[in-house]
């Protein structure tokens, strides 16, 4: 974590960057630069300097975990300077300096990184460099000067672009748009020297903002920019500060002037619970590879293969092969092999007409790409994953054909959403080649991947399914074999308590607005007709009990019932009596769609028959049975120990569930936004109520999910009790308790 100094031959002085494995601006790399610097202006040898960074990466920025630091200390603290002081000192150090300075991008410049090269006169990139501002996906802003300079060297939309949106510039487009002034053609510090040596101190905080981009701000350049970021991400507030750094740059304010007014932004963001969550979520994306109990080295993967050519197993097939893995293709039938084949090259043919895709890139996938009707042709794979219909008997046949095919240490993965896999794994001779891999559809687009451990799985085989999720860019996240593992059990209270605000009066147009009001992707209504709504009719039916209830899915059941009965599951089921290219609760036609008066006058029967009087329910209680039910159960799959930690159960339902970022996941919303005894508190109401209408009102079935967790129980006991910058308080209760050992789950032990 160190600056060094070296004075070449022609008299160019080099500082290189040195903090692996990004080298990010810690304290100690900025306060190491700030003493060697001077060495090289003070040095009268020394004729220019180049600053570089060591190893492929000039700077990542800021070292994340500082700001966590900074925030323990309390707003107080920085009432009279920015978090990051020290850098701007540095950055203005380098600014200052009477000899030219030229940043040698040697590699990556992200954010701080960025930074520190606009600090210099020039800035000089490796042709593979790239330069980009990605702190809002922190909930923060450039807060080393750069919204200032920025503006001073580029053009205020691709400015705005950069730091609204973090959009990354290659070398040649940085250079096109002013940002740097060479792309070398062979070693990126000579050429920084040979430059440096050639030209005058040229500081950018000298340099006025050129007048095209004040016009453009005065035109309303500015507000076109916020309304759009406002329009891609709701409810975020740091597109208005970086639009309020801007727009200080852009007008009359002196270059100090416009320092002060970043410094403040940049205070007060930091200081937000979003960028609290942001900050979470970043370390929880790194967190959740990270498996308690499985250190083995995976085995390599260089053939896999997929049982089932549908919907599900040919989004599986397209990860591997556009990572340029083989995939042998098996189905049943030659019809269901053959439409699965066609599904896949529609879908990289769509890609080649709008030029995603090159020919060249679409042939090549096209010949990874295997059918076949025989286990025979999974022999030398070294993984298969199962994606067969939800079907128990089914699910074991399947596994004891490929049992006989298979080489003895290939793995045997299955992609259920609920099955116990345990049961499933029963059958071969060796279950601890198995575990479960639960992909979110469409698989190729979606992001989550719930690697689910059972009781058998070996180590080697857990280590390899994580390492797989990571090959083909999943959020791969590990989750024990419980009745719907993280993200469905979750679910599924969320889902019946909207179905029962319904009934109780409240308008699908209400419920929907509220979820997405509150940051949802779709609201629940919308995410019934999407994965649809015939799933769990299906399995109640196959079970031979309509009132079933598990932890996957609870009733009311009357209304979902009678759209399945009319062929009606949601998306993929066109009307073409209406018109209508799906319907179920909605009536979806292209990318609109309405809700159903038939499914209003039905849900007017229900309540007649069910003896319930519809009432005014207000959008706060909506929210509140809506997520706390959902987080309730989020502490008893952590209570149970079917899960890792808490931060593992917010990557599960940002990257599968579309839950809002801003809000760090809904274990994070629960300590941070909301507070557990308030939580605590009204889910005894809601537990109460429910208690109430299944015993008085024999047409209505028992629920749970209401009940309080132990987990939540202690968490509010302690609410207030000060954690380690990183820390949750949910995961410091949760290690207290896993001491006594109490649950149940594989993560209960570890």
């Amino acid at each position: 974590m160190s600056a060094s100094i070296a004075v070449r031959p022609d008299g160019v002085g080099v500082i290189t960057l040195d903090n692996a494995p990004v080298n990010s601006l810690s304290q100690d790399l900025v306060s190491s630069f700030k003493t060697e610097f001077p060495k090289l202006v003070n040095d009268s040898k020394v004729k220019a300097i180049v600053v570089t960074g060591k190893g492929p990466l000039f700077c990542g920025g800021a070292e994340i975990t500082e700001f966590g630091i900074a925030v323990a200390q309390g707003a107080e603290a920085f009432k009279d300077r920015s978090p990051v002081a020290s850098l701007t000192e540095m950055i203005d150090m380098i600014d200052a300096s009477p000899k030219t300075t030229v940043a040698a991008l040697n590699g990556q410049a992200l954010g701080g990184g960025a930074e520190v090269g606009l600090a210099c006169h020039y800035r000089v990139a490796a042709p593979k460099a790239s330069v980009a501002f990605p702190e809002v996906s922190l909930g923060i802003l450039p807060g080393g000067q750069g919204t200032q300079r920025l503006p001073r060297v580029a053009p205020l939309p691709m400015a705005m672009q950069m730091i609204l949106q973090g959009k990354s510039l290659s070398a040649n487009e940085a250079m096109k748009n002013g940002i740097i002034d060479a792309v070398a053609k062979e070693d990126v510090i000579n050429e920084s020297a040979a430059f440096a040596l050639a030209k005058p101190p040229a500081p950018i905080s000298k340099r006025p903002v050129p007048h095209a981009n004040r016009f453009m701000a005065a035109a309303g350049a500015l507000d076109q920019g916020l309304l759009m970021a406002s329009n891609q991400a709701p409810g975020m507030i740091a597109p208005e500060a970086i639009i309020n750094c801007l727009r200080a740059a852009c007008s009359k304010m002196s270059f100090r002037e416009g320092l002060e007014v970043e410094a403040k932004e940049f205070t007060r963001l930091v200081f937000s619970v979003q960028s609290a969550a942001l900050r979470h979520l970043f370390f929880a994306e790194r967190m959740c590879s990270k498996v308690p109990g499985v250190n083995a080295k995976p085995m390599p993967l260089k053939k896999i293969g997929i049982l089932g050519a549908g919907l599900m197993g040919g989004g599986i097939a397209m990860c591997f092969v556009q990572k340029g893995i083989p995939v042998i293709l098996k189905d049943a039938k030659q019809e269901w092999l053959d439409a699965g084949i066609k599904k896949i090259s529609d879908l990289w043919g769509g890609q080649v007409k709008r030029k995603r895709l090159t020919p060249e890139k679409y042939e090549q996938y096209m010949k990874l790409l295997t059918p076949t009707l025989n286990y025979d042709d999974f022999k030398d794979v070294d993984m298969v994953i199962e994606a067969v219909p939800e079907i128990m008997d089914l699910k074991k046949q399947v596994f004891l054909d490929m049992e006989k095919s298979m080489r003895p240490d290939a793995m045997i993965c299955t992609n259920t959403s609920g099955l116990n896999i345990d049961d499933i794994a029963s059958v071969l001779k060796d279950p601890t080649r198995v575990m479960g891999c639960h992909f979110f559809s469409p698989a190729n687009v979606m992001q989550l991947l719930e690697n689910v451990r059972t009781s058998h799985s070996s180590e080697l085989c857990l280590s390899t399914g994580m390492a797989m999720g990571k090959l083909i860019g999943k959020k791969a996240v590990m989750v024990g074999n419980c009745d719907g593992f993280v993200g469905n059990r979750m679910v599924a209270p969320y889902g019946a308590e909207a179905k029962m605000l319904f009934e109780e009066g409240a308008s699908i147009d209400q419920i929907e607005a509220a979820a997405t009001g509150f940051g949802m992707a779709m609201g629940p209504m919308s995410l019934g007709d999407l994965v649809g709504q015939e799933l769990f009719w299906k399995q109640r039916k196959a079970a031979g009990d309509m009132k079933k209830q598990t932890k996957t899915y609870y009733g009311p059941y009357e209304l979902g019932d009678w759209l399945c009965e009319q062929n009606r599951f949601g998306l993929k089921t066109p009307d073409k009596n209406i018109k209508a290219d799906g319907r179920g609760i909605f009536i979806h036609r292209g990318r609109t769609k309405e809700v159903d008066p038939e499914v209003v006058v039905k849900m007017e029967e229900i309540r007649k028959a069910k003896g319930v009087t519809a009432r005014s329910i207000s959008d706060e209680e909506i929210i509140e049975r809506l997520f706390f039910s959902l987080i309730n159960e989020g502490f008893k799959i952590l209570e149970e120990g079917f899960v890792a930690r808490s931060s593992d159960i917010d990557i599960v339902y940002i990257f599968g569930y579309g839950f809002p970022p801003a809000k760090g996941g809904p274990m994070f919303y629960a300590e941070n936004y909301v507070g557990f005894k308030k939580i605590l508190e009204r889910l005894k109401v809601y537990d109460a109520k429910a208690k109430e209408r299944y015993t008085k009102n024999p047409h209505y079935l028992p629920v749970d999910y209401f009940e309080p967790s132990k987990l939540l129980e202690a968490c509010a006991a302690k609410e207030g009790t000060k954690v380690f910058p990183g820390q949750t308080l949910i995961d410091v209760v949760l290690a207290e308790q896993r001491k006594k050992g109490s649950g149940v789950g594989p993560f209960s032990k570890l």
